[in-house]
């Protein structure tokens, strides 16, 4: 009986920490919103709106890893993207990431100065 509390105990940490550790990587002002938390395996769009970034700065965003916009945004506005051929942005067996960064010099591969993370849900 004693083992399976801490098991538990353990178990119930754990899963805290990782929440914990995925929200402290973001970084930076402002935030994202996913206006389709949920889509279909057969769904070929995803839908966002950020509030309180630099729309001075160029945005990048990237699904499943995979870049599908880069440009400056307009908060308030919202924002579709496409990710019809990206290989695991319909995976079901776990949630997949909508990624917002920007840069200071406007690279994506230059210093991050703000970064937001969503997860979605795609259901069959």
């Amino acid at each position: 009986m004693k083992k399976k509390l801490i098991l538990l105990f353990i178990g119930i940490i754990l899963s805290g920490c990782s929440t914990i550790a995925e929200n402290s990587l973001e970084t930076g002002k402002g935030s994202m919103e996913l206006l389709t938390p949920t889509i279909t395996t057969k769904d070929n769009e995803l839908e966002i709106k950020t509030e309180g970034i630099d729309e001075n700065k160029v945005t990048f965003i990237y699904v499943a890893n995979k870049k599908v916009l880069e440009q400056k945004l307009k908060n308030g506005e919202s924002y579709k993207l496409n990710i019809k051929d990206i290989e695991h942005a319909h995976r079901t067996d776990y949630k997949p990431k909508v990624q917002l960064f920007q840069t200071k010099d406007d690279n994506d591969d230059g210093e991050m100065v703000t970064f937001k993370q969503v997860r979605y849900t795609v259901k069959n």
